[in-house]
């Protein structure tokens, strides 16, 4: 993890081509299930989700952003960035209303500030 990744959004059509985003990732979050009982989302794997099962293997994924806030999801080892508690990500559409990225569970916001820093350990 050495190396410094960059956002790797890029868009176009068959009429236009846009360059690669290229901005810097900032921070991450962990992606979190509506059931306590499977807490933060396992990502498929190392490579594939086929590597992932063959070897057993549970990476979990997070949303990560870059500094032009662009946001996405890559398992836990893609990125070497500060994690943020669920929540903190938010996206801003083209009509210039944002919303949160990772909306909480109701199971998560509920539990106290001592047992978020131990879940998210």
């Amino acid at each position: 993890m050495g190396e410094e990744r960059t956002c790797p959004i890029k868009y176009g059509t068959k009429l236009f081509k846009y360059p690669l985003c290229g901005a810097k990732i900032k921070r991450r979050e962990p992606v979190l299930s509506r059931d306590r009982i499977i807490g933060q989302i396992p990502g498929p794997g190392p490579k594939s989700v086929q590597e992932a099962r063959a070897l057993g293997e549970v990476v979990p994924d997070y949303i990560y952003e870059c500094e032009k806030g662009h946001a996405y999801t890559r398992p836990e080892w893609w990125a070497d960035v500060p994690t943020v508690p669920p929540g903190t990500i938010t996206l801003t559409g083209f009509s210039g209303k944002s919303a949160i990225a990772n909306k909480p569970p109701l199971w998560y916001t509920e539990l106290s500030d001592e047992e978020k820093k131990k879940f998210l350990e």
